[in-house]
């Protein structure tokens, strides 16, 4: 009978703790100059990546227009952090891979399509690199 009884009698209903939570303001850990050395750094070994994928035989379509999204996010991080000068500079640059990621987005990429792309991308490379350039651009971030 106990068992029974234990069954059908309500039990006494916990108290639910309300959890308050107050926002607080945390200072950036890291320079704007470390941030933008690390996606400039994330920037390269995309664009790298790239290349390399133009390059291999079997290469897999999805991995290049993967990298080339990686290129245009880690270069619009970059964009956040420079004077708008410096951002006028790079919207072309953006706006060039951006163009390189709907040319990789067809399926058939002949060996003189992607000889070109890939002759852009050098192209690219070596510009970003000359004007970009975390040791030369210190003067152009925004301090956060």
């Amino acid at each position: 009978c106990e068992a029974f009884r234990k069954k059908f009698v309500r039990k006494p209903k916990k108290k639910q703790i309300r959890v308050v939570v107050s926002p607080q303001e945390y200072t950036p850990e890291h320079s704007a100059e470390e941030v933008y050395k690390k996606y400039f750094l994330f920037w390269r070994a995309s664009h790298d990546e790239l290349i390399d994928s133009l390059d291999a035989q079997d290469a897999n379509r999805k991995k290049r227009i993967s990298s080339a999204k990686k290129i245009i996010e880690n270069l619009r991080q970059m964009h956040g952090l420079l004077t708008l000068k410096k951002q006028a500079r790079l919207d072309i640059f953006i706006l060039e891979q951006e163009g390189t990621l709907r040319k990789l987005d067809r399926y058939n990429l002949s060996l003189g399509r992607k000889l070109r792309i890939k002759s852009t991308l050098n192209k690219q490379r070596r510009q970003i690199e000359k004007v970009f350039d975390y040791r030369h651009i210190q003067e152009y971030l925004i301090q956060r």
